[in-house]
């Protein structure tokens, strides 16, 4: 029997998670079902997570990096702030339109923190990740544009969530992609009214 390198069953069983999470919830996402949507014994899972709770809290961080470096190419070549703003925005959609489930995913686990007190830390890492990225972004339109905004960066930042949250509720349910190219061209027009003088 083939070994497999412990970075390779990571890589399967979050590849695995996401899709049960995204097709069954949370409730249903045990450590076996991950396992065997993985094709691997439930053992394997254990050999690579200390826990269902490493787990899910791996999926979450590999998500939002995917998120954030999917962002970062998209405005790699932005020339001026409106393609900066809205190459982010977009690149934001694209990457859920490639990858839904894992949008899927991250909702899911947002939902499923909020039926614990003690699961409601990690709804709160989610979104730190989020803000944390978003502010990263804010920060480099600011270096590269000169940008000086009418609001302090956090709230730019928390604005940008905003938009993205709404717009990501709505795609997933209808997944509409005209629909919400054209809610974030809007969002991208609100952003760089923020632009102070």
């Amino acid at each position: 029997m083939q070994r497999i390198a412990v970075e390779e069953r990571r890589a399967a069983l979050l590849a695995a998670a996401v899709r049960v999470v995204a097709r069954d919830g949370m409730a249903r996402a045990s450590t076996r079902a991950v396992a065997a949507e993985a094709g691997m014994p439930t053992a394997s899972f254990h050999y690579v997570f200390a826990s269902h709770a490493a787990m899910v809290e791996e999926l979450v961080a590999a998500v939002l990096a995917a998120q954030a470096a999917a962002v970062a190419g998209s405005v790699r070549e932005a020339g001026s702030l409106r393609e900066f703003v809205g190459g982010a925005l977009q690149g934001w959609l694209d990457r859920a339109a490639a990858d839904p489930e894992a949008e899927v995913a991250l909702h899911e686990i947002v939902a499923w923190t909020r039926s614990s007190p003690e699961r409601h830390r990690l709804a709160e890492r989610i979104y730190e990740g989020y803000a944390s990225s978003i502010a990263a972004f804010v920060r480099a339109a600011e270096e590269r544009f000169a940008v000086r905004w009418s609001l302090p960066r956090d709230d730019v930042a928390r604005f940008v969530l905003v938009i993205t949250d709404g717009v990501a509720a709505r795609w997933l349910v209808d997944r509409d992609d005209a629909a919400a190219r054209r809610a974030l061209a809007t969002g991208a027009s609100a952003l760089l009214g923020l632009v102070g003088a």
